[in-house]
């Protein structure tokens, strides 16, 4: 393989690529030491077979590495890094072993620098996934896995992770890591950065996380925050149009004190409140009529229209009165009931206001006699 190359001297071709027989010497030297005690060597690739790739080793005979050994082919005049299996029946290296033995020196190095690699998932199994990283077998727990419980741990497999390794085994070259310490670490600086830009009032989009009895807790793009109940919507919420992973429209209602307060969003507050309208059609001390629906120990529930309903309170029912349901009755409006928007009104007030209309006509006067009356028939 290595006559007929040329007819010019190794000194005449050395001193045209820069470099003197005497470093290209050296240079030999060290790959055959490294060959020699098995270390890892890189060579040039002279030649692609269907079953070998022929490696330049400088020496007469080429060295061979199997083709199944690449996860791609590699093309003439590439490098590729090997390691010296066995010199029986020809030069026989490998670079599984090779690129096994260089991602173990980049991972131990890593490791203690506390530095991040990167990964390829190459299988889900029982506890977690089995990671390919630079050539060395990985281990990651489930529970390291992701911030939040992988639900479908097939559909990670082939993707790649960035890590940190936690554990390092050297006897059998394996080692444990970590996705979910570079994931809280990359979540955190996010939130710093989002909670120095948050101010309260302004209006920002994220997705429900989880539902729970005191409210729903929301993601903005890096940052979690808190949504309570009252402030989900105006009235009592459907909470079937919070489930999670529902998208939403939050205003900042306040920025955390203390270290383990949730930021606070509100729904409602970018909503217009229904009672506003009812108000603005029925306003304080307007007199209107309705029909009783319902007598309750707490106050009577009254039908204004089709569409609004009212409400009495015990005490605002006139005394020693009796109520059925289909009375017709009037009353006073007090205002609007926030938590259900019926108009609140009072049935003593307008007994009242209409009690005093009766004892003012009473009191009244008689009205002076005119000419005209004084001039009219039957007038004495």
């Amino acid at each position: 393989m290595k006559e007929g190359m040329g007819e010019k001297s190794g000194e005449e071709t050395a001193a045209e690529g820069g470099e003197s027989m005497q470093s290209l010497l050296e240079q030999q030297d060290m790959l055959s030491k490294k060959l020699s005690e098995h270390q890892v060597a890189w060579v040039k690739v002279i030649q692609v077979t269907d079953k070998e790739v022929l490696v330049d080793v400088g020496e007469k005979q080429d060295g061979a590495v199997a083709l199944s050994e690449f996860e791609k082919a590699p093309a003439a005049g590439q490098r590729v890094a090997v390691v010296l299996m066995s010199r029986r029946g020809g030069i026989s290296l490998s670079h599984k072993r090779a690129t096994l033995e260089l991602g173990w020196q980049a991972c131990r190095k890593a490791y203690e620098e506390k530095a991040r690699v990167r990964g390829r998932i190459k299988s889900a199994i029982k506890g977690g996934f089995l990671v390919d990283v630079g050539g060395v077998p990985g281990f990651m727990p489930a529970s390291l896995s992701d911030l939040r419980p992988v639900r479908n741990p097939e559909r990670m497999v082939g993707t790649g992770v960035r890590c940190t390794i936690i554990e390092l085994n050297e006897a059998k070259k394996q080692i444990v890591i970590s996705r979910k310490a570079v994931l809280e670490e990359e979540a955190g600086k996010r939130r710093e950065k989002i909670l120095s830009e948050l101010k309260p009032g302004q209006v920002r989009i994220g997705r429900v996380v989880r539902v729970g009895p005191a409210g729903v807790s929301v993601d903005i793009g890096g940052l979690e925050g808190f949504v309570r109940l009252s402030d989900l919507a105006w009235g009592k919420p459907d909470m079937k149009a919070f489930e999670r992973g529902t998208k939403l429209r939050l205003k900042v209602l306040s920025k955390p004190t203390e270290g383990d307060e949730p930021v606070l969003f509100g729904v409602k507050q970018l909503l217009p409140n229904p009672a506003d309208a009812v108000a603005k059609k029925y306003p304080v001390k307007m007199i209107v009529k309705a029909e009783v629906l319902e007598v309750l120990p707490e106050g009577v529930k009254l039908k204004i229209t089709d569409k609004q309903a009212g409400f009495c309170p015990l005490r605002e029912c006139e005394e020693g009165s009796t109520y059925k349901p289909g009375d017709r009755v009037s009353a006073v409006v007090l205002g609007v009931r926030p938590e259900t928007f019926d108009v609140a009104v009072s049935l003593k007030r307008y007994a009242e206001i209409e009690g005093r209309k009766k004892a003012a006509q009473y009191l009244a006067p008689p009205k002076p006699l005119t000419l005209g009356d004084l001039l009219s028939p039957g007038a004495e």
